[in-house]
Parts: C-alpha cells; structure tokens; sequence
C-alpha cells in the first residue's frame, strides 16, 4: 500500500514541477507578463521583449508543455495566450511574493522612482482623485493591449507615441499614467515626460489586472 501511494505521490510532484521549472526563467516569467496584458503574436512578443523570434519561440514551447500558455493560428500567424485566468492570477501571485519576500525588487523600484522624480500613486489614491473633474487618465500600453482590456475612462497613447502626441492631452488637467504595472518602466519615463513638458502627471505603477482585482475588492 505504501509503496502504491508513494508512486501516486510522486507522479503528481513530478507533474507539478513542470510548472515550476517552467517558471525558473526571467525571460519566460517575461512573456507571461506580456500574454497578462493581451494575446499576441510570436513575432510581437519577440518586439516587445527584445529576443530573437528563435529564443521567443524557445521559451513558448517551454511554457506551452507546462500547459501555461496555448496558440491558434490565424493566418501565416501564430498566436499566443495565457492557457487559463488561473495563469495569470499565478503570475501576479508571483510578481506579489517576490516583492514581499526579495528585499532587492523593492530596492531596485524604490530607487528607479526616485531617479525618474515623478510622484507615484497606489491604486487608492488614484480611485480617489479619478471622482474629480479636472483629472485624465493614460494608459500608455500599445494598442492591441489596451483594446483587450483598460481602466474605464483612459485614453491610450502609446509610449513610443507620446511626445509627438502631446496636444491630445489638456494641460489643465493632472494626468494618472498606467502602463503594465510593477515590473515596467514605462509608467515612471512617460510621466518624466509629461511633466517635463508642461504637464503635472503622476505615475501609477499597477497593471489593468490590479486595478480590476482592486475595484472588486472595494465593491465587496
């Protein structure tokens, strides 16, 4: 009887460690990110993520046999999604541990906000200072992952795009810039750039799945 169970017992650890080891590598942990935001293509996620399309494809096939992502084609195209909404709460899961836990990820955000000297918001004050009139919010995420999913009310101008689409924004009005939450820069450089050009805009560093997880929790 033992020797049965402990077979069993060590047929699901063995199952399970696919998982983990799947998850053992920054630049995969990287795609989950990107697939959080919206599906997308082998040759965007290459973009995004600066790897080549071989590496990318690499580490697809890697998270695809742990069963953490899935594909469709569409065309002469490739697509790649999350394999279930349990993947991607895994992943924040994740992202919040190695924050409460690695004293060295809130080191490395803490000094990044003071270098871009922009003025930071959590999700409480952001809900707050969104109920006024005189406030925008931005969501500065390429297209394709605003079009999946945003922050009800934010327009989206993607960062690449910002500086020369500056006069879309009222420079009347204080700006709450969110990009992919905590493990992205782009939130901090895009209001570094609005402020620099006239506008008072702060950097709310939380992803459209915090805000939605936030939002929920509220109305609970």
């Amino acid at each position: 009887m033992n020797k049965i169970a402990d077979e069993y017992k060590n047929n699901l650890y063995s199952e399970l460690s696919k998982v983990g080891k799947s998850l053992s590598s920054d630049r995969r942990l990287e795609i989950l990110d990107l697939l959080s935001q919206s599906e997308k293509t082998v040759e965007s996620l290459s973009k995004e993520s600066g790897m080549t399309i071989a590496n990318t494809s690499r580490h697809l096939k890697n998270l695809r046999e742990a069963n953490l992502v899935k594909y469709k084609k569409q065309g002469n195209y490739v697509i790649y999604q999350l394999a279930s909404p349990q993947v991607e709460q895994l992943f924040y899961l994740l992202r919040d541990v190695g924050e409460n836990q690695l004293s060295e990820m809130k080191q490395l955000q803490n000094q990044f906000n003071l270098e871009q000297k922009v003025q930071t918001l959590d999700l409480s004050a952001a809900l707050k200072l969104l109920a006024r009139d005189d406030v925008q919010l931005l969501d500065v995420r390429p297209k394709d992952e605003f079009d999946a999913g945003h922050i009800n009310g934010a327009i989206n101008i993607p960062v690449d795009e910002l500086k020369k689409e500056l006069q879309q924004l009222d420079v009347n009005k204080d700006i709450i810039v969110y990009c992919r939450g905590h493990l992205c820069a782009l939130t901090n450089q895009a209001a570094h750039l609005l402020n620099e050009n006239g506008h008072h805009a702060y950097s709310l560093n939380e992803s459209y799945y915090d805000w939605r997880e936030f939002v929920s929790e509220q109305a609970n």
